[in-house]
């Protein structure tokens, strides 16, 4: 206790699920313990999942709820809902009574909800970072009673109706825009600088659909002598895919990449899903990308992410029930065509806000001053 009354002020960021909320909500908390020593950051998550392990790993307190998200396929999975929420109120309460928070920030996640709203109902300042081209449900309804809403589309405008929406753009963490050669992170990853990379990511957590596709060409890769950097999620292996004896150097195969950096500097194309965290890195980076949109998350917003940067040709959107009939050609033939990846960099480019930061550390110094 006597160390919490040594801070001067408390912020409170809520983020769980999966590093598309995460990693932005560390890149901010992160600057902002740069630039305000004396502020305390506390993130609240949720149990069993991703942030539980990474936050503190980050050197960030972190308490975690009981939460999960209203299941529409199966609502016999809510029946505990109430309860759950009822219980983390209680646990908030307790939460703000002790750390007395000036202001609190959500990043999305189930566990975002309550947090906010809590906040919201007790008087405290809150800004909402609503990443993807259409907001969720939980985002709309939090905008309503929002100090501000930070987001990177201006079509959010079509969805929240109030005045205090700023358009900043999505947050990228310093540790992936830090410039680094392809000959230094060629030596990171033991491949060869001169031969082409092929990043593929699966978000987080993998995609089966990504998954499957990649072990599909993963011969035809071989073969061509192309470099593959692959990011699998937990629940999918290499050697289910393909026999140990035909993989060879060339191909790196992990279920999570903690050096996106070293990941990126090495991709002369990237595969990956249209999640907004992923979709801005790429923008900070000018990768030139094939994108494939889940068709599994609410309101289709992947799709809609990815149709806002391909309508300015900034990627080639690539739709999962499309990959077995185009996508070993799509990928072939970007991964040969110089001219086109140039072209992809140069567009997904216009799309990067270097100011998304410093827009968004303001708003929490403007209430941290109030």
């Amino acid at each position: 206790m006597n160390e919490i009354n040594k801070i001067k002020s408390w912020v409170i960021f809520s983020a769980g699920g999966t590093g598309g909320h995460i990693f932005p909500a560390l890149a901010v908390a992160e600057r902002l313990r740069e630039s305000h020593p004396d502020i305390g950051i506390l993130f609240i998550g949720n149990k069993n999942r991703m942030e539980a392990d990474i936050i503190p790993d980050h050197n960030f307190p972190i308490i975690l709820l009981d939460m999960h998200g209203v299941d529409r396929k199966n609502l016999l999975k809510n029946i505990n809902l109430p309860y759950k929420l009822l219980k983390s109120w209680m646990e908030l309460n307790k939460i703000f009574k002790r750390f007395k928070p000036k202001v609190a920030v959500g990043f999305g996640g189930y566990v975002t909800y309550p947090v906010l709203k809590f906040a919201q109902w007790r008087g405290i300042p809150t800004i909402v970072q609503e990443q993807n081209s259409t907001p969720g449900l939980a985002n709309i309804k939090l905008s309503k009673k929002a100090s501000a809403i930070c987001v990177a589309y201006p079509t959010i405008k079509n969805y929240i109706k109030t005045p205090n929406v700023h358009l900043i753009g999505n947050l990228v963490r310093n540790e992936i825009t830090t410039p680094m050669t392809k000959e230094l992170a060629a030596n990171f990853w033991n491949l060869n600088e001169n031969k082409k990379t092929i990043l593929a990511l699966g978000g987080s957590l993998g995609a089966k659909a990504i998954n499957d596709f990649i072990c599909d060409i993963l011969p035809d890769l071989i073969t061509k002598d192309l470099q593959l950097i692959w990011q699998t999620g937990d629940k999918y292996s290499l050697d289910t895919c393909i026999n140990k004896d035909k993989i060879n150097n060339n191909i790196i195969a992990k279920p999570f990449i903690n050096t996106m950096r070293e990941a990126y500097a090495m991709a002369d194309i990237v595969i990956a899903r249209a999640g907004a965290s992923t979709l801005a890195e790429l923008a900070a980076l000018a990768k030139p990308a094939i994108i494939i949109p889940s068709p599994n998350v609410v309101n289709n917003h992947q799709y809609l992410n990815a149709q806002a940067l391909a309508e300015s040709n900034a990627i080639i959107l690539l739709e999962e029930n499309l990959l077995n009939t185009n996508g070993k050609n799509i990928v072939m033939d970007l991964i040969n065509n110089e001219t086109l990846q140039k072209q992809l960099s140069e567009n997904i480019s216009k799309f990067h806000n270097p100011n998304a930061m410093d827009n968004i550390i303001a708003l929490i110094e403007k209430y941290l001053k109030n």
